[in-house]
């Protein structure tokens, strides 16, 4: 671990050197980096971690971002798997090689899978995936129930880990997915799905805006708000997620 540090508001901080051990590319502009820590990293499947990268020409979002930790606990790699977009910050990362380390901060957030009696449903949009590819990963490998069904949303037909999705609700029937393509989710086409969405806790990933107008239409349709979690992605609109 590196010194401490203190972010803008005093509270003092620690970080850890990532060493990047694999690139992959995923599907169309997405790509996934795979980072290792120097001794084991702890997290819950569904956290994010904050991340430090110099680099040249920096934009005004400067050195950092956030991103989900898309590999799950188990693995004991950091994975970030995003859009390489015009971001000074993601060109820079697009351009590390295996070796190159990045500065991270400590696993945080709370979006993660809740024991309840009640339906699970998760919902994403785009790059929103992350989170739900990492907790159900997890809960695969522990042997912990995969009773949930993800709605995914997705600008085209390439759509990220939809290989391993696939093949999860054929071996976990209790899983169930369903892809809308090229729609905006809404109140109507999510409980066209499930519908008695309103009795269910419901998770939503994507964009922030369009989380957070589906958040507010939902509970605007008779959804309580204690039964949605939310997860942000800056960054990201209905052009490009």
């Amino acid at each position: 671990m590196e010194p401490a540090r203190h972010d803008s508001l005093g509270k003092e901080r620690f970080s850890v050197q990532l060493t990047l051990k694999e690139k992959r590319h995923e599907v169309a502009d997405v790509h996934s980096f795979l980072f290792e820590p120097p001794e084991p990293l702890t997290w819950q499947a569904g956290q994010f971690m904050r991340y430090e990268l110099p680099h040249e020409n920096e934009d005004e979002k400067g050195i950092e971002r956030w991103f989900t930790i898309a590999s799950p606990p188990y693995e004991g790699l950091a994975q970030i798997t995003t859009r390489i977009t015009n971001s000074s910050f993601k060109r820079a990362l697009a351009g590390m090689s295996p070796g190159d380390r990045i500065t991270a901060d400590p696993p945080e957030g709370d979006f993660i899978w809740e024991d309840t009696d009640d339906r699970i449903v998760f919902v994403a949009a785009g790059i929103g995936i992350t989170p739900y590819h990492s907790i159900l990963k997890q809960r695969m490998h522990d042997g912990d129930s995969m009773k949930a069904t993800l709605i995914y949303g997705n600008r085209t037909k390439e759509i990220v880990f939809k290989e391993e999705l696939d093949r999860w609700v054929v071996e976990h029937p209790e899983l169930t997915v369903f892809y809308k393509i090229g729609v905006m989710l809404n109140p109507e086409n999510l409980s066209e799905i499930v519908p008695d969405l309103p009795k269910c806790l419901l998770y939503l990933s994507g964009p922030e805006k369009m989380v957070e107008d589906l958040g507010e239409q939902l509970s605007k349709a008779g959804m309580p708000k204690k039964r949605i979690k939310q997860d942000f992605f800056p960054g990201y609109d209905e052009k490009n997620y």
